[in-house]
């Protein structure tokens, strides 16, 4: 039988195209990270897949959807048109009837406002165990103007899997109309504290609650996926990072049936930049080789992961064609002067603060 899990990224890094590829999800969530190139490229690997994307926002339902679809006006430009489901508020809390009705006002208006542009959207997001349920039915307009549900729904170590498939209760409460697909967009372990899987659980643990979550998920065919929170987790979700079990994770979807036939292309047989399309620089001069090799020093320093797609540099790596961020932007001194620096795919870009028209990069070790 096929699987139901899937990633919710937080990044991106050279393995996860590869593992999308293998799993052949039937949804990807990615969060806060509006990068066209990194969209394009998980519909080309998994073409039937379902993204999602959400926005991270200060934003409540007591404030009108038009200032949150204001604030999406960015990413919305990058990601229009590509076929994406896009999330509103996240883990929105009801604590009365007033409280309810707003909700549902807000979620009306933000699937008119989107739907307006072409775009379809979920509602909701409701976090594991809420809203009470008396306050659905409250819901039924919004749940009927947009074209998904989401949920999220964790495994608690203390109260075990007593919130998951809970899905079926809202579901049941909500009249036909309404009962639009369900995405389970946030799944996993969570002890309430912004604490994680690898805080509780083992490996094998963990993996065997996922799986007896999707069996639960196998019966309900309105359920599209469930995305696991998360790959690529920082601050404050380390704990919830599944980047290090990845490979076992999409090992499980791809057996259960759901994964691609055909083992996963080679993440560097359409890199940007690689073979004769890669970038060329002048060689560099004596003085420029010491820098080239104090900004490598440097960059070994960090884990490398993509961050900031919307930075100067990122701009100038893209134009060279040196793939994705693997580091967020860093700072450090070369002979009294301030430089600034982040490591991609394929190369180093740097520049010293303040000639920012000087932009330049250095190949990776090994490379």
């Amino acid at each position: 039988m096929p699987s139901k899990l899937t990633f919710h990224l937080m990044s991106f890094d050279d393995k996860i195209f590869d593992l999308l590829a293998r799993m052949q999800p039937s949804i990807v969530k990615v969060y806060d990270f509006p990068s066209d190139a990194n969209i394009d490229e998980i519909r080309r690997r998994c073409p039937k897949s379902l993204i999602v994307y959400r926005q991270y926002t200060n934003l409540t339902f007591n404030n009108a959807a038009d200032a949150y679809v204001n604030e999406l006006q960015d990413a919305f430009n990058k990601l229009k048109g590509r076929g994406i489901v896009w999330e509103g508020l996240n883990e929105p809390v009801l604590s009365s009837i007033a409280d309810a009705n707003a909700l549902n006002t807000w979620f009306v208006r933000f699937a008119q406002l989107m739907h307006a542009r072409g775009e379809k959207v979920a509602a909701f997001s409701f976090s594991t165990g809420n809203p009470k349920l008396e306050y659905v039915p409250l819901l039924a307009d919004a749940a009927t103007a947009c074209d998904y549900l989401a949920l999220h729904e964790y495994y608690y170590p203390v109260g075990g899997a007593s919130d998951l498939a809970r899905y079926r209760q809202f579901r049941d409460q909500l009249p036909a109309a309404a009962r639009k697909p369900i995405l389970i967009t946030e799944t996993g372990v969570d002890g309430g504290q912004n604490d994680g899987w690898l805080a509780h659980v083992s490996e094998d643990q963990y993996m065997q609650i996922l799986a007896d979550y999707d069996k639960e998920l196998l019966k309900d065919a309105d359920v599209v996926g469930a995305t696991i929170f998360q790959y690529g987790a920082g601050a404050p979700w380390s704990s919830f990072d599944v980047k290090t079990i990845g490979t076992r994770i999409a090992d499980y979807v791809a057996n259960a049936g759901g994964g691609a036939p055909l083992p996963a292309s080679d993440s560097t047989a359409d890199a940007p930049g690689s073979g004769s399309g890669g970038a060329t620089q002048p060689p560099p001069t004596s003085a420029e080789k010491d820098l080239q090799q104090s900004v490598l020093a440097e960059a070994q320093k960090f884990t490398w992961m993509p961050i900031n797609d919307q930075a100067a540099l990122y701009q100038y790596a893209q134009e060279q064609n040196l793939g994705y961020p693997q580091t967020d932007e860093f700072e450090y001194t070369f002979n009294g002067a301030a430089y600034l620096a982040q490591v991609f795919n394929l190369g180093i870009v740097y520049v010293k603060k303040g000639d920012w028209g000087n932009v330049k990069w250095v190949k990776k070790p090994n490379e």
